[in-house]
């Protein structure tokens, strides 16, 4: 059976020749399963299912100790979107409980600088995840490890996990994934000796004994076949949010009173869904007309929102083949506000150049250029909205006359019902206001249970999550609507580690189902080789050497898909696909013709 992180949804099998409408209201269905997925099997669970409600208490039960004792810490760990939101999660609540707090840490596969763009080799190792959990660890006596994995694949959290299993004094190991542990990847891990299933296999075993914790809960398909970035990353901010939310108050929280919060955030995405097509899909439009006409998406804005907007930005390039400039995120203080371990680390290049002040650069460069849309996200209190409102630095260049469009600068402001809109200047003509029920956010069954700092902060971890849903829309019905993507499937994403060569094999056996996995296989190395012929070196290499080979490269599987259809030289499917301006156009008429 196919693990369901990697099922085409039905939902979305027509979504690449969907109206922007069309595409805000699908993605809208798919976000709806992380509550009620349809079509699992017996051995899949559920959000609000008991056994996972159950789980989610446990973990917030051990996490609350750590909280309350010294020499203790909660370690949250992952690649690529996993890591990414385990940096925000360590972000938000070590703000929440000030400065100096140190019980709450993460680790990403290749360190800060995967947060603002892929590393490849990293994520493949089990061995660099040890070494980097012992770094964060420290000389700390009891650490509760929380390995995310949205398809339990990630040879980096296995390594860990594996090593917290066998340090079981010293370790509590947690697995948080969207598969049945039967569905995990059973491929050996290089340079290992196990694969993903046999530590979740033997992680799940320990779970039944209550030395480990798995929560697991299906999502069903993501509504662009794969990426995770979606369904997986809401879901997994999601849960840890509701674990720290339950952990920092001393409460006896049951599975009944974790569901009600966890309603809290479903309440938030049908409000959103349900109201706001309008707005959204005008952004989603002018987001599509910028990628189609050389122009760039730009994601500005403060706080965990703007976090959020920087990490929908890096995960583009991956998943859609979309250059680092095509879309980015900015933050209006910079490093000073994003809170990173490693501090400022803009020196490494333009796509770590994260502060708003750069944006204003970038902007007063391009000069003529009006192909640009700009998208700001704020609650009422945000920084932003005084940056704009006061025309500093950004403010002063987005309100400057002419150049950059100003019809392609919107602000979406994320406010309860009761709340005013915060005056703004004129020259924004753009401006949507969302508004969500206070009382569906925080019903009568969670509010008495919170502090009044936790229900601020539970607001506004509803109100981000609702920012991501919005960036996650722009972003995937721009690169639609650029071509990029061929019935619900990425057909440009870049080969970049295990898990989307294994992908990449899988999508070219969809559109050519005579292919065995061998024989697919065979053509994404012929294209990623650029050769006709492959030498025994190259069919006995491991993937990591052909990732090396692959990272760089454009148009991959596009051309291994060309190739394995026409079945034809590297060549001529390198001229097919120059043929059309537009990947999808191009596969759509070859598979037509191939009919």
């Amino acid at each position: 059976m196919q693990a369901y992180t990697e099922a085409q949804n039905g939902i979305t099998e027509d979504i690449d020749i969907s109206s922007p409408a069309e595409i805000f209201a699908k993605l809208g269905r798919c976000d709806m399963e992380i509550f009620s997925p349809v079509g699992l099997d017996g051995s899949a669970k559920a959000l609000r299912d008991d056994l996972v409600l159950n789980s989610i208490v446990e973990l917030s039960n051990r996490v609350r100790e750590v909280l309350k004792s010294n020499n203790q810490m909660v370690v949250m760990t992952g690649c690529g979107t996993s890591g990414r939101i385990a940096f925000m999660i360590s972000r938000t609540f070590q703000r929440h409980f000030g400065v100096g707090f140190e019980k709450i840490a993460y680790a990403i596969a290749g360190g800060d600088i995967a947060l603002f763009t892929s590393q490849e080799a990293p994520e493949d190792d089990n061995r660099a995840g040890v070494r980097d959990l012992l770094k964060v660890c420290n000389d700390k006596q009891h650490i509760v490890l929380i390995g995310i994995t949205c398809g339990l694949s990630a040879p980096y959290v296995a390594g860990q996990l594996d090593h917290a299993m066998d340090n079981l004094e010293r370790f509590t190991p947690v697995l948080i994934g969207f598969n049945p542990v039967g569905l995990a990847r059973n491929v050996p891990i290089q340079g290992w000796n196990k694969t993903f299933l046999d530590v979740a296999t033997k992680l799940e075993s320990l779970t039944n004994q209550r030395k480990t914790i798995l929560i697991n809960p299906v999502l069903a398909g993501e509504a662009i076949t794969g990426s995770s970035r979606m369904k997986g990353g809401s879901a997994t901010k999601l849960i840890l949010e509701v674990v720290f939310t339950m952990a920092t108050n001393d409460q006896k929280w049951t599975t009944e009173s974790c569901k009600d919060i966890i309603n809290c955030y479903f309440s938030a995405c049908r409000q959103l869904y349900g109201s706001n097509s309008v707005p959204i899909n005008t952004m989603i439009s002018a987001a599509g007309e910028s990628l189609k006409h050389e122009g760039h998406i730009y994601q500005v804005g403060s706080g965990g929102i703007a976090v959020l907007g920087i990490i929908d930005a890096t995960e583009c390039p991956p998943t859609y083949g979309a250059t680092l400039e095509d879309i980015r995120g900015f933050i209006l203080d910079g490093y000073d506000e994003y809170g990173n371990v490693e501090g400022d680390i803009s020196h490494m290049g333009e796509a770590f150049q994260i502060n708003s002040y750069r944006l204003a650069e970038i902007l007063q460069q391009n000069g003529s250029v009006v192909n640009n849309t700009i998208l700001i996200i704020a609650t009422a209190q945000d920084p932003i909205l005084l940056e704009l409102a006061e025309g500093k630095e950004l403010g002063r260049q987005l309100s400057t006359p002419g150049p950059p469009n100003i019809d392609k600068i919107f602000v979406v402001l994320i406010l309860e019902d009761k709340q005013s809109p915060p005056a703004l200047p004129a020259y924004l003509k753009n401006v949507f206001t969302i508004y969500l029920q206070t009382t569906e956010l925080l019903p009568k069954t969670v509010g008495p249970l919170l502090t009044p700092e936790t229900k601020q902060l539970h607001l506004r971890c509803v109100k981000e999550i609702c920012a991501k849903w919005i960036f996650n829309a722009v972003s995937t019905g721009a690169h639609i609507l650029k071509g990029k993507v061929l019935k619900n499937l990425m057909v440009d994403l870049k080969v970049s580690n295990q898990k989307l060569f294994y992908r990449s094999v899988g999508i070219i056996m969809k559109f050519c189902n005579r292919l065995s996995p061998d024989e697919a296989r065979q053509y994404l190395l012929r294209s990623i080789y650029r050769k006709d012929e492959l030498e025994a070196k190259i069919l006995n290499d491991q993937i990591s050497a052909h990732i090396l080979v692959a990272t760089p490269l454009d148009r991959v599987v596009p051309t291994a898909i060309v190739m394995a259809i026409k079945d034809c030289p590297y060549v001529d499917a390198t001229t097919a696909l120059d043929n059309f301006p537009v990947i999808r156009d191009a596969l759509s008429s070859l598979l037509q013709e191939s009919k």
